[in-house]
């Protein structure tokens, strides 16, 4: 069982690994940003380092293609961020003061700045430069319920004369696009019907076997470390997912998980409730899973969570 305070950070990793595939990384943008279009090539990406100063980004990529050169960014959320415009905004902002730092030194270094306001400007009029654009993926259960926009974060009655900034995001569990390269395709799709606890859909139509790596990459996008456990622990390189829900299901069963929430209800005690759904959550089940083996209440299994904090 993976440590619970290292989970997320297993989870990133795999969702990072995926997205460094410059197949997979062209056909979300092209579908997020051009409606589809194929007009991000694989060929004319390139992986370049994400860490800036002290930030490090999730997936950062140069493209050279048919506007020009353009940073593209992604950032995996697998829980809500209160303040992730003005962290989208920072990231890019470093992104641009990199680009800066290295035109001011490099003019210092040739000594070609002749007017009064290239001196003052560090730079000339002519330089430029690349842009940058991110894509925040949301994983998690329930839609993004607070901040879009850096306006969102302000409260102030006159917003007209501010300058906004809107990130762009993807929340997986409503995600609806199709998307053109077939394993991210399948694995948006295959992680929605797990978000929103559609175990019945799952079985009866992903009942081929996929790579290893990409169920590792779905169950890390679900959050559920007992699925991700399950799938580490197989020794073929080929997993069927809907036999891999199903025992997990049975596992779950077998622990006497089920007849627990029962036990609960006949109880009729809140507190005997939170006992089981704690003992779920500590287990590292996803909470998807757990909503459609106990049928309790959103906010029942938040009140077990924050019992845990």
């Amino acid at each position: 069982m993976i440590q619970k305070e290292n989970s997320f950070g297993t989870f990133d990793q795999e969702i990072n690994t995926f997205f460094k595939d410059a197949h997979h990384f062209a056909s979300l943008i092209n579908t997020c940003l051009y409606q589809g279009q194929e007009i991000v090539k694989p060929q004319d990406l390139m992986l370049v380092d994400p860490k800036i100063q002290a930030y490090t980004r999730d997936v950062l990529m140069l493209w050279n293609g048919r506007y020009g050169s353009y940073y593209l960014g992604i950032e995996n959320q697998l829980i809500e961020n209160y303040p992730m415009p003005y962290r989208i905004l920072q990231y890019d902002c470093l992104v641009y003061k990199d680009q800066m730092d290295a035109l001011e030194k490099e003019h210092r270094k040739k000594k070609d700045l002749r007017s009064s306001e290239e001196f003052l400007s560090g730079i000339k009029a002519s330089d430029r430069l690349i842009p940058c654009i991110t894509i925040v993926i949301y994983y998690g259960t329930r839609p993004w319920q607070t901040n879009f926009s850096m306006k969102d974060m302000f409260d102030v009655k006159d917003m007209s004369s501010l300058i906004d900034f809107k990130m762009n995001l993807i929340e997986v569990h409503s995600d609806t696009h199709q998307y053109k390269d077939k394993e991210l395709d399948l694995v948006f799709s295959m992680t929605r019907d797990i978000l929103n606890a559609n175990f019945n859909t799952i079985k009866n139509k992903y009942k081929q076997g996929i790579p290893k790596q990409v169920a590792l990459v779905i169950a890390s996008m679900a959050k559920d470390e007992e699925l991700y456990q399950q799938i580490k622990e197989e020794e073929k390189e080929v997993i069927v997912m809907c036999e891999s829900l199903d025992r997990m299901r049975e596992e779950a069963r077998a622990e006497g998980m089920i007849l627990g929430r029962r036990d609960g209800l006949i109880q009729g005690e809140e507190k005997a409730e939170l006992r089981i759904l704690t003992n779920l959550l500590k287990k590292g089940i996803s909470d998807s899973y757990i909503l459609e083996i106990t049928g309790v209440s959103s906010e029942l299994l938040m009140k077990a969570k924050q019992s845990i904090h």
